[in-house]
């Protein structure tokens, strides 16, 4: 998903300011669905607007005056031509999952079940707003984004039933059996403490 195209999706809401879609940004849920640093979202509009996929209304409010940026008719084109598409699988990038593929027993696993605790709090919090987002007396939610916050809400879900479930595994010492055909773990483990030691008689 290009930053060009959800930018036209942001823009088929309404007209928005570089305010308003900033915005659409930074709520607690939009990492379930796109992220893009605040400072890239201007550059892309100039680019859209030169390249005639939106223009610039002037709107007075409050005796100040606001830029709105709004699709041209290429500009609906493109973005309708986009939705026919089908979508690309998503890339997911999850520092927890990376830190757990590459814990040892060297390790406190106290740590490992902070990690997950503190992750636990955090994906309570973005799931009450995703409960709260259809019907929050704010947001715009359409029947088919509706649907997808649905999905959401499960996957949110899910994610606290397996920190639960991986928290009491670390907890008991009851891990789930894994696969070492070549003896890595014993190897890394070798490997590790040679280097620390080889560190401390320096």
């Amino acid at each position: 998903m290009s930053v060009e195209h959800t930018l036209l999706a942001v823009l088929s809401y309404w007209p928005s300011t570089g305010y308003d879609i900033k915005s659409e940004f930074e709520h607690k849920a939009a990492s379930l669905y796109w992220g893009m640093s605040y400072g890239s979202i201007y550059p892309k509009l100039r680019k859209l607007e030169e390249e005639g996929f939106i223009f610039t209304l002037d709107q007075e409010e409050d005796g100040r005056r606001k830029k709105l940026y709004e699709l041209t008719p290429k500009g609906w084109e493109e973005l309708e031509n986009w939705l026919l598409i089908s979508p690309a699988y998503p890339v997911v990038k999850d520092e927890l999952f990376m830190k757990m593929s590459t814990w040892h027993d060297d390790l406190d696993s106290t740590i490992l079940i902070g990690h997950l605790r503190k992750r636990r709090g955090e994906t309570e919090d973005i799931l009450g707003f995703v409960k709260e987002w259809p019907s929050n007396g704010i947001s715009f939610v359409s029947k088919f984004s509706a649907l997808a916050i649905r999905f959401a809400e499960i996957r949110l879900e899910a994610e606290i039933k397996w920190i639960d479930e991986a928290i009491h595994a670390l907890q008991t010492n009851d891990l789930p059996e894994g696969q070492d055909l070549n003896g890595n773990v014993d190897k890394i483990l070798t490997r590790r403490r040679k280097a620390i030691k080889e560190n401390k008689e320096k």
